[in-house]
C-alpha cells in the first residue's frame, strides 16, 4: 500500500514537470514570435526610410541639375548680339588691302549674330578717322570696339572707351614690349609676326639675288607694324649676306602715282639695285610700276594677298608677297569681342602666321579675295 502512494506521488510529480516544460517552451515560442515581428518591424521601417531618403535625394539632385540647366538656358537666351553693338574703327577704307581687314571683321561679326559698324573715312587722314569714332560711338552707344592702330596718337581714345568699360581690341600691331605701356586698356591684339616675315623676307631675296648688289626698302608710312618688318629685314640680310647693300627704308605714301615715281628714282640713283622690298600692301604695284618704267628686272617682294597683287605674282612682275593673315586677324577680333561681352576672358597676345607666297602657290588667295568681294558687296562698301 505504501509503495502504491509513493507510485502516484512520483506520477504526478513527472506530470508537474513536464507541464512545466512545456509551458515554459510555449512561452519562449511566443516570445520570439513577439521578437521576430519586431525585428522585422525595425528593418522594414529602416529600409522604408533609407528608401524615402534615397528618394528625396535623388530628387533634391535633378532639381538642382534641372535648376542649373534653366539658368544656363536662361543665361545664354538673355545675350542677343544685336542688343550689344560692336564696331571697327579704321582709316582709308577705299585701299584694297584696308578692305581685306574690314571684310574680315565685318563678316564674322555678322557670322556671330551681330550688327557691326564701320567708322572709317575714305582718307588716309587719321583726324577723320576719329572724328568719325567719337560721333559714331555715341550715337550707337558701342559696347565692344575693334581699333585699328594708325600710331600712337590712337591711344588716348583705347583709354577713353576702356575707361567707360568698353573693351577695346586691335588687329595688325602685335602691342608687345614697351608698346603694352603706351595702349593703356586694350585687351587683345591679333597680328602675325612683323619681324618674322622680315627676317624670311630678307632671307629669300639674299638667296635669289646671290648675296650680292642693291637692295631697297620701302614702307607706306613709319608706323610700329612695318618700322618692326623693316628693321628685321635689314638686320637679317645685314648679318647673313654681308656683300649686300641695304639702302635705308623710304616712306612710299599712300597714292600709288606718287609711290611709283619714288620707287623709279630710287632705282635710276642705284644702277646696281637688284631687289626692292616693301612693307606695305601696295608696295608690289609700287616695284612693278618702277621696275616698268626704267625697264630693269628686279626681285620684288611686297606685302598682302590683294587681288591686284595676286595678279602681279601670277604674272611674274612680283616675286612673292607677304600672305599676312589680315582677313583672319580681324575676325579673330570680333570673336574676342564677342567672348568678353559674354562674359569670358581672353588671351593678350594671339598670334598668326604669314607665310611667303610664290607663283605656284597664289590659288588658294584668289579663293579668299573672290569671298572678301562678295562680302563687300553685301555690306555695301564700295
Amino acid at each position: 500500500m505504501l509503495n502504491f502512494i509513493k507510485l502516484i506521488k512520483s506520477l504526478k510529480e513527472d506530470s508537474m514537470k513536464k507541464i512545466l516544460v512545456i509551458s515554459m517552451v510555449i512561452l519562449f515560442a511566443i516570445s520570439m514570435v513577439f521578437i521576430g515581428s519586431s525585428c522585422k518591424t525595425t528593418t522594414s521601417t529602416t529600409a522604408a526610410a533609407e528608401t524615402t531618403a534615397a528618394a528625396e535625394t535623388t530628387a533634391a539632385a535633378e532639381t538642382t541639375a534641372a535648376a542649373e540647366t534653366t539658368a544656363a538656358a536662361e543665361t545664354t537666351a538673355a545675350y542677343n548680339p544685336k542688343d550689344h553693338p560692336i564696331a571697327m574703327g579704321m582709316f582709308l577704307k577705299v585701299h584694297p588691302v584696308v578692305r581685306i581687314m574690314i571684310a574680315g571683321f565685318l563678316v564674322r561679326a555678322k557670322e556671330l549674330g551681330y550688327e557691326p559698324l564701320l567708322f572709317a573715312p575714305d582718307e588716309a587722314d587719321a583726324s577723320k578717322a576719329y572724328t568719325l569714332l567719337e560721333a559714331g560711338m555715341a550715337q550707337h552707344k558701342v559696347q565692344g570696339l575693334c581699333q585699328y592702330i594708325f600710331d600712337e596718337s590712337v591711344a588716348q581714345y583705347i583709354k577713353k572707351y576702356a575707361d567707360q568699360g568698353i573693351p577695346v581690341v586691335t588687329g595688325h600691331t602685335a602691342v608687345v614690349g614697351d608698346m603694352v605701356k603706351t595702349y593703356p586698356g586694350l585687351k587683345a591684339w591679333v597680328a602675325c609676326s612683323a619681324v618674322e616675315y622680315g627676317k624670311e623676307a630678307a632671307m629669300d631675296i639674299g638667296q635669289k639675288v646671290g648675296g650680292k648688289g642693291t637692295v631697297a626698302v620701302t614702307e607706306g608710312s613709319f608706323n610700329p607694324t612695318e618700322n618692326a618688318c623693316a628693321n628685321s629685314f635689314i638686320k637679317t640680310m645685314k648679318e647673313n649676306f654681308p656683300n649686300i647693300k641695304v639702302l635705308d627704308p623710304q616712306e612710299e605714301g599712300f597714292d600709288t602715282p606718287t609711290a611709283i615715281q619714288k620707287a623709279t628714282a630710287i632705282m635710276q640713283a642705284n644702277p646696281d639695285i637688284v631687289a626692292g622690298y616693301s612693307t606695305t600692301g601696295a608696295g608690289p604695284s609700287t616695284w612693278a610700276g618702277a621696275q616698268k618704267n626704267t625697264g630693269k628686272k628686279i626681285i620684288i617682294i611686297g606685302n598682302d594677298y590683294s587681288r591686284v597683287n595676286l595678279d602681279l605674282v601670277k604674272s611674274g612682275e612680283v616675286y612673292a608677297i607677304v600672305a599676312q593673315p589680315l582677313y583672319q586677324e580681324f575676325a579673330k577680333d570680333a570673336e574676342l569681342l564677342d567672348t568678353i561681352l559674354r562674359g569670358g576672358t581672353v588671351p593678350f597676345d594671339n598670334l598668326m602666321p604669314a607665310p611667303l607666297v610664290h607663283k605656284d602657290e597664289v590659288g588658294p588667295y584668289y579663293e579668299l579675295v573672290d569671298k572678301i568681294d562678295e562680302a563687300m558687296k553685301t555690306f555695301g562698301i564700295k
